[in-house]
């Protein structure tokens, strides 16, 4: 247990070093180029701009994790390989693999972070860092609406309507119809306003017109009632524009758009893609790390710790390579979104495989 701890504490400091250094990079390089052109543009307030980069960090951590357990994963193998120390603990009876566990349990409590991070935490920063930078800093529109967001398709039922006013809650030009199996019209609600009720969770339409229809589509009967209760399946906070990249979504919201556009007839292949990649970029932690057993079998005559730190930023970019070829495949349709969006980690661990056999047969 002591080894395992010592072993563990050796690759997370590593870990965390990584971090620090691809977040802080990032920053300065980020805010250099900004200081070009965008921030003489818009003249941002310093609280403004601040509360933006902190907003960001939680996407840069999550980006630089796969790229951090990699590197650390390799530099705690070839450093313990050097200093004698994988060679004592071999001789005290531990085998390579054996003491690759507790890396492999640190990649594999980095995929635990990724996944709080990317779908707990990623989700509500990222919405707040666009809001600053789109509306405070930019001085864009807060009420625009969500593309797609004046019709929907629920069932039986289709629902759209002309304008919102996100302020009051208040829909404008509502029609609701009701169709049969052909698909024809078998009862129609217009209305020119519908007012949201948090409480009953449906809309309140004025002065609404009702026609019934006859199976051949012509009108058989219709009727007006001053307020009706509609449960129009809108959202509010739905109808706002979504300012988050799809890898800024959590898992959850990527599968309900899934639902609620395939449901009305639009496309979802590329939220499909997007919601199996993030999901398997979760486990891209744990993956990368194995990359750095191989090691494990070097004698530290052999090691060179230049070449491979290399050898790990190599790997490093093919994995980034076949992920986003995979992504870019499954959005065109050419390969299954599922297959598309794990096949980098298929790859990697077969990758990894191989170079534990050869190693140990070296």
């Amino acid at each position: 247990m002591t080894l395992f701890l010592y072993v563990l504490k050796d690759y997370l400091k590593f870990v965390f070093g990584t971090l620090l250094l691809c977040v802080f990079l990032f920053l300065l390089f980020d805010f250099i180029e900004k200081t070009t052109r965008y921030i003489p543009r818009y003249t941002p307030e310093t609280g403004d701009l601040v509360k933006f980069y902190i907003y960001r960090i939680p996407s840069l951590l999550l980006q630089a994790l796969p790229i951090s357990s990699l590197l650390s994963s390799v530099i705690t193998m070839v450093l313990m390989s050097r200093t004698n120390e994988i060679t004592a603990m071999r001789a005290a009876g531990m085998g390579p693999l054996r003491v690759g566990i507790p890396i492999a349990v640190g990649g594999f409590l980095l995929s635990v972070f990724s996944f709080i991070l990317g779908e707990i935490v990623l989700p509500e920063s990222a919405k707040k860092a666009h809001y600053i930078k789109e509306v405070k800093i930019e001085q864009g529109s807060e009420t625009q609406l969500a593309e797609g967001a004046r019709w929907l398709r629920q069932d039986d039922s289709l629902f759209t309507f002309k304008d919102y006013d996100p302020v009051a809650s208040v829909m404008y030009g509502i029609k609701v119809i009701s169709v049969g199996k052909d698909f024809r019209p078998k009862k129609t609600y217009e209305s020119e306003v519908g007012v949201y009720r948090p409480s009953e969770g449906d809309w309140v339409l004025s002065n609404v017109k009702i026609r019934y229809f006859w199976p051949n589509g012509s009108i058989s009967d219709s009727e007006q009632k001053d307020f009706l209760p509609v449960k129009i399946p809108i959202e509010p906070e739905k109808l706002k524009k979504e300012r988050r990249e799809a890898n800024e979504l959590s898992i959850f919201e990527l599968n309900e758009i899934v639902v609620r556009d395939g449901a009305s007839g639009i496309d979802i292949l590329s939220y499909q893609v997007d919601m199996h990649v993030k999901m398997a970029f979760h486990f891209a932690s744990f993956v990368v790390c194995l990359v750095g057993l191989r090691f494990g079998y070097k004698s530290e005559r052999s090691m060179e710790t230049a070449r491979s730190i290399l050898f790990a930023v190599a790997i490093g970019i093919s994995y980034w390579f076949f992920l986003n070829a995979g992504r870019a495949l499954g959005k065109r349709g050419s390969i299954d979104p599922l297959f598309s969006a794990w096949a980098a980690n298929i790859i990697l661990i077969v990758i990894s495989w191989i170079s534990i056999i050869r190693a140990r047969k070296g």
